[in-house]
């Protein structure tokens, strides 16, 4: 077997957290600032549907206007002719401009309505942990706020022109065929009942495909996600055909299944066709039967006419229900998809009257132990205790859990037991945004946007003047290549940063950290593009700058912490030593050996 036959589709999804009622509130909600729009619409359709309705009214006035010309009074038949056909010209006519009214507003409301969507779920997203980001994939997340915000927005705009439309054209219609001949409107009312049973049962076997597809769109979404991010890395690996291959299973997939639910739905036209000619045929029928048998007394050729067109308006309802009907199955799961989003509560947020101003830099790691999603924990009681201004280095394999360990100062996430303390402060107790203001974090991978490099280091403090931006890129040992750009701080940057080197990256993001005036400043590996050397300037320059901040430096280089207050050796989310580096050579194994293998003979990159 291949690797890309092993490749499993995911299963549907459960959606947890919206049912039907609060679904329906949710999206009443997007509605907000363009209810005169949709009210607008309502009206518009609401005459556009009596007028039509009345022009069938009057065709059987016409009709036998015709017959009293040519059979009898010639005058008056032409008369009434004309004052009918003008009458119906003029309902024509409204209708056509209410119709092109009632389309703009509809559309103007689906837009407002799905720009609601959009924004409400980016707001709430940046509301998100990191735990209720983990609980969504990036790719579900940008189908839900594109592909699932479409569907939703198509069926709204139908249904709005639909829900005043289709019913009062069907019931006006069915109460008019009882005026104008109560003898034939039975046949509706056997009709309609079984043409709805109809679409209700296509609908069942529809709906759990939908759900599937939607799954495997975020599905799809991720595969072009990691394609174009790890590009690189497929061409160096000439690994194209393979990422083709399971690209092209996936939306194999998403192709067949919707074969599959056309096949089904393709019903829909076939049944309402076939109904119509069957209701006009036996109007047909039994009408002309009546005007034979009464002389034309009972009905006439008028209400003949009149009846065909009252079938043919019943008929185009239950069509137009049918299509919305069919456009609210795709939207259905796309709109449960949306409400989850925005129902996600955010298990980290601030508390009333949290405290808003942070003191300093102290740092308490209180008995912490730490799980992700409840999960083995990856962090056992650590008790650490960090004066203000003090230099923290930490080191250890991969997966020891050291950026895991300074991620609970921002609270990026909340600890499982004991506490963390800022400033003599659980950070628990704080505002949010003062707390993250006041900590820094400066990730191996960080990430610059595109736009300039002021822009970037604006993210920092936006009120910041240049000679600020520039005492930060000093520090950051940044100052050399911008002022190499001929536009220096106006340097155009990339998405992501890809114009830049992955060490002006690193340098770009820690001026940047500078610029918040933190009180704790986290590098997370954040030096290991750079040279030993410029790591060594960066360190100083913090050194002689900021002696108020608290640093943490995760490192896999020895030297990169060689010079901190307290060295944290981690291992499996345990201190298994602390000290400095003297302390650490004499009693530490671990730490004695990544030393001397990385730095025994000036081998200062073997780390790297």
């Amino acid at each position: 077997m291949s690797a890309v036959e092993s490749i499993e589709l995911p299963e549907p999804e459960k959606v947890r957290g919206a049912s039907k009622r609060k679904t329906i509130r949710h999206l009443l909600s997007f509605v907000h600032g363009y209810w005169r729009e949709t009210i607008l619409t309502w009206a518009m359709v609401l005459v556009e549907t009596a007028c039509e309705i009345l022009v069938a009214f009057f065709t059987q006035y016409v009709v036998n206007s015709v017959k009293t010309a040519a059979t009898g009074d010639q005058t008056a038949g032409l008369n009434d002719l004309y004052m009918y056909s003008g009458i119906i010209a003029g309902l024509a006519i409204l209708a056509a401009v209410t119709g092109i009214a009632a389309g703009y507003w509809a559309a103007a409301a689906a837009a407002g309505f799905a720009k609601n969507m959009r924004e409400g779920m980016f707001v709430k997203i940046q509301e998100y942990s990191f735990r209720n980001i983990d609980h969504f994939s990036a790719s579900s997340i940008v189908t839900r706020t594109t592909t699932d915000v479409t569907n939703v927005q198509n069926a709204f705009m139908q249904i709005i022109r639909a829900v005043m439309r289709a019913p009062f054209m069907m019931i006006f219609a069915i109460v008019m065929c009882f005026v104008t001949a109560w003898q034939l409107a039975w046949i509706f009312l056997v009709i309609v009942p079984v043409v709805l049973f109809l679409l209700l049962f296509i609908a069942r076997f529809v709906h759990p495909t939908f759900e599937k597809i939607f799954t495997t769109y975020d599905f799809l979404n991720q595969e072009v996600q990691e394609n174009v991010d790890g590009i690189r890395v497929v061409k160096s690996f000439n690994r194209e055909a393979y990422q083709e291959a399971k690209f092209g299973k996936v939306s194999e997939f998403i192709y067949k299944s919707f074969i599959y639910t056309e096949k089904i739905l393709s019903f829909n036209s076939p049944i309402m066709q076939g109904t119509v000619f069957a209701a006009i045929l036996l109007i047909a029928y039994f009408c002309s039967t009546i005007i034979v048998e009464s002389g034309g007394t009972t009905l006439d050729v008028g209400t003949l006419s009149t009846l065909i067109s009252y079938t043919m308006m019943i008929m185009m309802s239950l069509m137009l229900i049918s299509m919305v009907y069919v456009s609210i199955i795709v939207a259905r799961n796309s709109a449960e998809r949306i409400v989850e989003i925005v129902e996600e509560k955010p298990d980290i947020v601030s508390r009333a009257n949290a405290i808003t101003e942070v003191k300093d830099g102290r740092v308490d790691f209180n008995h912490v132990s730490f799980a992700y999603n409840e999960g083995k924990p990856v962090l056992h009681d650590i008790d650490l205790h960090f004066a203000p201004g003090s230099t923290i280095g930490i080191i250890g394999p991969t997966g020891s859990s050291k950026s895991t360990l300074v991620s609970l100062l921002a609270r990026l996430y909340d600890v499982n037991e004991g506490s963390v303390e800022v400033g003599g402060v659980d950070v628990r107790d704080y505002d949010i945004k003062s707390l993250r203001d006041k900590v820094a974090v400066v990730l191996q991978k960080n990430t610059l946007f595109s736009g300039t490099i002021r822009s970037n280091l604006l993210w920092g403090n936006e009120s910041a003047s240049d000679e600020e931006l520039w005492r930060a890129l000093d520090i950051a040992q940044a100052t050399s290549f911008v002022k190499a750009f001929p536009e220096g701080l106006d340097h155009p940057i990339a998405e992501g940063g890809t114009n830049v080197s992955g060490g002006q990256k690193q340098r770009l993001c820690i001026a940047r950290a500078l610029l918040k005036n933190p009180k704790i400043l986290i590098l997370d590996d954040s030096t290991s593009a750079c040279d030993t050397h410029t790591d060594s300037l960066i360190r100083d320059g913090l050194s002689a700058n900021r002696k108020d901040v608290t640093k943490f430096i995760i490192a896999q280089r020895v030297l990169s912490v060689r010079e901190c207050d307290v060295i944290l050796v981690m291992d499996e989310g345990k201190i298994i030593a602390s000290g400095d580096n003297e302390t650490l050579m004499a009693n530490c194994d671990v730490y004695r050996e990544l030393y001397e293998s990385q730095l025994k003979g000036g081998d200062f990159d073997a780390a790297e």
